[in-house]
């Protein structure tokens, strides 16, 4: 009996599915560095820049206490 009777489905399937995975874990992995990036470039800003966009030190130490796998 060949697979494709067997199971209902092909096996090109799988290597499909693999290529969705790895997409999904690249763009996952793309957005924690953008989202590390952010945060660098929020800690090395002064109060006056701060101020520029309205957000306060205080809000940026409560987002740089979160971990790098939340947004």
């Amino acid at each position: 009996m060949d697979q494709v009777a067997s199971t209902g489905r092909s096996c090109s399937s799988r290597p499909a599915m693999f290529v969705r995975a790895c997409r999904a874990l690249l763009e996952l992995m793309q957005a924690r560095r953008a989202r590390s990036r952010v945060r660098c470039q929020l800690a090395a800003m002064t109060e006056r820049e701060l101020q520029d966009f309205g957000m306060s030190r205080s809000e940026i130490e409560h987002e740089l206490r979160k971990p790098v796998r939340r947004k």
